[in-house]
């Protein structure tokens, strides 16, 4: 691209914390990753553009919010319950994908189609006890690390990264992508724990 059509392609675009891409022509690292997501099925950019924009939201009160009590109420779950599954159900509803509305991470993730290949869109789960979990959205994948949009991290939604072999992933759109999108700079690696959410 010219820097001409490179800030033509900013406008309007934004980042993996949700925020609107400087329309400067430069290609840098968050241009890089709007880019690699521009590829992907409109589907998945719209999952990704929800779970995006919701970075950063903390909560008010425990596992509360005007957002969190709506994620929650439109899955038929208690206010005051944890809420990322019903975060990650309410991202991957989007036009032209069958809605979900599922409050737990465990029964979200078998309900979607097991990968080992994951895909911004895709929810990544795992299990922290019988029936109790954790699940965010991937937005960028490497080789052995994930990014991930994640509810009820710390109390917020938050952009954190996983191991691969610690997770396990959903498939949320059949269409498959042509390139990588790239895990986003300076993410930090959250291991695994077992104390459970929902």
């Amino acid at each position: 691209m010219t820097p001409e059509q490179m800030t033509a392609f900013q406008k309007g675009r934004h980042d993996w914390e949700g925020k609107p891409l400087r329309p400067d022509g430069d290609l840098g690292p968050r241009t890089r990753w709007a880019l690699a997501m521009s590829a992907l099925d409109p589907r998945r950019q719209a999952i990704v553009a929800n779970a995006c924009g919701f970075v950063g939201l903390v909560e008010r009160g425990t596992n509360r919010g005007p957002e969190i009590d709506t994620w929650l109420t439109r899955c038929g779950a208690p206010l005051g319950s944890a809420w990322c599954a019903a975060f990650a159900s309410w991202c991957i509803s989007v036009t032209g994908r069958t809605g979900v509305k599922l409050a737990g991470a465990q029964a979200l993730g078998r309900f979607l189609r097991a990968t080992t290949r994951p895909v911004p869109g895709d929810v990544m789960w795992f299990p922290t006890g019988d029936w109790t979990g954790h699940c965010g959205i991937v937005i960028g994948t490497g080789l052995e690390v994930v990014a991930t949009v994640e509810g009820n991290q710390n109390n917020a939604v938050r952009l954190v990264m996983r191991e691969r072999r610690q997770v396990r992933f959903g498939v949320t759109v059949d269409a498959e992508a042509l390139d990588e999108v790239s895990v986003p700079p300076g993410l930090t690696l959250i291991p695994v724990q077992h104390e459970g959410t929902r």
